[in-house]
């Protein structure tokens, strides 16, 4: 009966030991201060790019010392051609259909360009050229165009005096048409018959 008493007293050493450092541990972890969470490094500013600028290289008529001029942003002009309604616009008109095309020689006069006048050419037959007159007022126009018993007007908008998006109207019908400026490229292209 020795031996079970043994074994018993035994175990229960061990378990007291096992508490008794658990404990100690305990009081350790609480003694100790907790370790700080290691700093972030501060974001250093980025490095600064200084370029320098070579000389130019000396030539048989260049000075020793020439400055050299700054670059600077500028505007590009619109080509003169762009810069009013003035000149041949071609016309893309939509019907269910087809689409039928023609042309539009146009000049602004008066006010800041605000009247302006000008041919529908439907086809290049003189009974095709039909005139028109009209407003504009930098974005939105409308025209008009009369042909014997007939009366068509033009209205919308004009993008960057390069692109009109707009409608043709008989009085029963409206399509939508579409228009570009076209560049002057011929000597034929210049001459506007009847303006």
């Amino acid at each position: 009966m020795k031996l079970p008493l043994l074994a018993f007293a035994g175990v229960l050493l061990i378990s007291l030991l096992s508490l008794a450092d658990a404990g100690a541990q305990q009081q350790q972890q609480q003694s100790v201060p907790p370790t700080p969470a290691p700093a972030l490094p501060s974001p250093s500013a980025a490095p600064s790019i200084n370029p320098t600028v070579s000389p130019a290289p000396r030539g048989r008529n260049r000075p020793a010392s020439s400055p050299s001029p700054a670059a600077s942003a500028s505007e590009t002009p619109a080509p003169p051609q762009f810069q009013s309604l003035d000149g041949i616009w071609e016309i893309e008109l939509q019907t269910r259909a087809h689409t039928y095309y023609s042309h539009l020689t146009l000049r602004q006069s008066g006010a800041q360009g605000s009247d302006v006048s000008g041919i529908w050419d439907q086809g290049g037959y003189p009974d095709k050229k039909i005139p028109l007159t009209g407003t504009f007022d930098g974005r939105l126009f409308k025209f008009t165009a009369s042909f014997k018993e007939n009366e068509y007007t033009f209205s919308g908008y004009v993008e960057n005096y390069s692109d009109i998006v707009g409608m043709v109207s008989d009085g029963k019908n409206d399509l939508p048409f579409t228009a570009q400026h076209r560049k002057k490229e011929k000597f034929f292209n210049n001459v506007t018959p009847g303006i």
